[in-house]
Formats: C-alpha cells, sequence, structure tokens
C-alpha cells in the first residue's frame, strides 16, 4: 500500500509564479476509509471474475454464471467497475506520496511498490498455465511471458499472462506522465495545470487515424478522467475546495461519463454484457462521492487499523486471482458444486495474497530497498568527491 502520510510543504522561492492556497489543516496520519474503499474495490472485481457474465466466467465454470449464481451475478456482473474506483484511489494515493519527493525516490517507490510481487504473480500465472490448462484459451508463449515481466507487454504486442495485467499497463502510463511534473516540482499550481492539459489532451489525441507514436498513451480518456478526478480530490484535500478545483472534478466526471457510457453501451452490444450503461454511471458517480469524502475529511473517523492490514492484500490478491482462480474453479466445481467452490476458491485466494504480502512482497522490498539506498549513499559520496551531481 502507497504511503499515506501527508507531509505539508512549505512553498520555496521560485517555486510558483502565483499565489499557493495555504494547507487547510494537517490531515489524519493514515487514511483507512481509503484501504477500505480498496478493499472494496479488489472483492468487486474477484467476484466479477469469478460470478460475473464475462465469457472467460462462463468458460471455467462451464456453465453460465446466471445459472450458478441467479441472485448473485446481476450484481456481480457490475464488479469490473472496482477497476475504476481503483483509478480514482490512484490518482489521490500517487499525488500525496509523491509530494516533496524527488523524481528518483518516487521511480524507487514505484518500483518496490510494483515489482517485487508482480513478478512472483507472473511466474504462478505461467505455472497455472502449463500445469493446469484452460482449454478455451491459447496461453502466452515463452517468448511472450517472459516479456510480461518488463510489464511493457502492451506496447510489445505481446498476449497478458493475466488478463487483469491491463490494469497495471494503465497505471504504468500514468506514472511515466506524473513523472514530469515531478521532475519541475509539485505545487498547486502545476499539478491543477498538468491536469487540466493532460484531461484535454487524452480527448483530443483519441481520433481516427493517430499513427504519432507513443501519443497512444495521453489517449485514454475514461482512465485519465479518473486519475485527474483522484489527483483533483488529493488538492482538495490538501488545500481545501474551491471554485478552481470544484471546476476540474467537474470536467474529469463529464469526461469519464462520456467515455464510461459509450464503453458500456459497447460491451452490451458486442459482447452481450447485460450491464445498463446508466447504472455503471451511477456506481462510479457513487464512487466520485466517497473519495470525495475521504477529501472533505467527511471520513476521517474511520481508524480501524484492520482496513490497512486488509489493503496491504489488495495489491497481492489482485495479481493472484484471475488465473489462480479460474484454475481451482475449473478442477473443484464437479467435485464440491457451485457454492462451496467459490467460497473455497476465494478463501485459497485470500490465503495465496497473505502468503505473498508476508513471504515475498515484504522481504523483497526491504531487501531492494537497502540496496537501492546504499547505492544511493554511495552516489552521493562521490558527488561529495567529484563536485559532478549524478542524476537522481
Amino acid at each position: 500500500m502507497p504511503q499515506t502520510e501527508v507531509q505539508v510543504s512549505s512553498q520555496t522561492a521560485g517555486t510558483a509564479t502565483a499565489p499557493q492556497p495555504s494547507p487547510v489543516r494537517t490531515p489524519a496520519p493514515r487514511l483507512h476509509a481509503l484501504d477500505a474503499l480498496r478493499v472494496v474495490a479488489a472483492l468487486a472485481v474477484l467476484a466479477f471474475h469469478f460470478t460475473g457474465v464475462d465469457a472467460a466466467t462462463e468458460a471455467n465454470w462451464g456453465v453460465h454464471p446466471e445459472k450458478l449464481f441467479p441472485w448473485l451475478y446481476p450484481v456481480t456482473s457490475y464488479g469490473s467497475y472496482g477497476v475504476q474506483l481503483f483509478f480514482l484511489i490512484s490518482g489521490f494515493v500517487i499525488c500525496l506520496s509523491a509530494w516533496d519527493r524527488t523524481p528518483g525516490q518516487f521511480v524507487r517507490a514505484r518500483f518496490l511498490r510494483l515489482f517485487p510481487a508482480y513478478w512472483f504473480s507472473a511466474a504462478v500465472a505461467f505455472v497455472v498455465w502449463r500445469a493446469l490448462p484452460d482449454g478455451s484459451r491459447t496461453g502466452p508463449s515463452i517468448s511472450e511471458s517472459l516479456t510480461n515481466l518488463t510489464m511493457l507487454q502492451v506496447p510489445l504486442a505481446a498476449q497478458h499472462l493475466v488478463g487483469a495485467y491491463w490494469t497495471l499497463w494503465a497505471e504504468l502510463t500514468f506514472y511515466l506522465i506524473f513523472l514530469l511534473v515531478i521532475w519541475k516540482g509539485l505545487d498547486y499550481l502545476r499539478v491543477s495545470v498538468f491536469c487540466w492539459l493532460w484531461l484535454l489532451a487524452s480527448v483530443l489525441i483519441q481520433q481516427q487515424g493517430n499513427q504519432v507514436p507513443l501519443l497512444g498513451i495521453f489517449a485514454q480518456p475514461l482512465n485519465t478522467a479518473l486519475f485527474v478526478g483522484g489527483i483533483a480530490m488529493y488538492l482538495i484535500y490538501r488545500f481545501g475546495p474551491d471554485l478552481k478545483l470544484w471546476g476540474l472534478l467537474a470536467a474529469s466526471w463529464l469526461v469519464m461519463q462520456s467515455d464510461l457510457v459509450q464503453h458500456a453501451d459497447g460491451l452490451r452490444h458486442d459482447r452481450g454484457m447485460d450491464r445498463h450503461p446508466y447504472i455503471a454511471l451511477a456506481l462510479v458517480t457513487v464512487f466520485y462521492l466517497l473519495v470525495l469524502a475521504v477529501a472533505l475529511h467527511r471520513l476521517d473517523r474511520i481508524r480501524w487499523t484492520g482496513f490497512a492490514t486488509l489493503g496491504a492484500l489488495v495489491y497481492p490478491l489482485y495479481l493472484l486471482h484471475e488465473e489462480l482462480g479460474w484454475a481451482l474453479i475449473r478442477n473443484l466445481y464437479g467435485h464440491l458444486g457451485a457454492w462451496p467452490t467459490l467460497l473455497a476458491t476465494t478463501a485459497v485466494i485470500v490465503l495465496a495474497a497473505w502468503l505473498l504480502h508476508r513471504l515475498v512482497e515484504r522481504p523483497s522490498q526491504r531487501w531492494l530497498r537497502a540496496r537501492l539506498e546504499q547505492e544511493a549513499a554511495q552516489a552521493s559520496a562521490r558527488t561529495g568527491l567529484t563536485g559532478v551531481r549524478p542524476r537522481d
């Protein structure tokens, strides 16, 4: 879980050309409400993949999930929109954790957060593909599986080892784009202007016939709107609401609703996913309101530390649940039936996520962090000797 402690920085001379709003007050040291929302998002995505109406769900059960879970599936078929909640939270938390950090510190923190658990989950997915194959799909080749280790399988046109990995590319592009602002230094004005420019660029660049290399990473209006919405709500959290931030948040929602309704309508007609676009919009709007409640300090009273513990399992659970969960469903359903299989699979996935967090993620992060800090100290020492500052 990214650090959620806010350090309110003072603006140094020359940081911005316009007056900066003063932070309203020192926020709560831990945002347990955001941890709780991350848990909700993860469980929603898990429920969608295990009982929703996606074609792969039916292929792994061997029967349409509506027949197995007649009252559950109309609800969990909307669980995929947990991803939109993830992106909103990500915009908020990444802005929070990047404030007062150098680009190098930000890159190291994101690397430690994303890659150790991801590499292990990719290895698990590779083994599952070969030991417990899914006859309805063709697995990625060895070369494509190795490409997945870079997290760059989308631009390299390689198949995902796990379908849910597509969101990691969206996150990674967000980090790379936001790094430009961190390089200049984060403050109210720069971050606000960046959000407006990125939101506008995402809309204008998405046009037929765009063949300019790399511009495609900007042409994600739905994802961009969600990230920008999260950033706007962090600025509200840090500096307090004003008309400019309300306007940015409203613009984010308007772009989001346009792309979301079109996307949901397309899924409804092209893939037979019977989800009403305006129910989906209402759900994501509720997500906006929940994160906004955090930004306005309306949920500061939520301080149960268990949410932090559960929140730490969200990323490992997200990485592991799809291929491992489907393999368990394929092999348990014929012996246990629908509900026992669903409960057993969910329990195994939660246990696997806990083991990944405790035995792989935390130890590897500690080891890598120590090595990176040691190398940074050595580089700093060399700077003192040579007078040449290495790149951060």
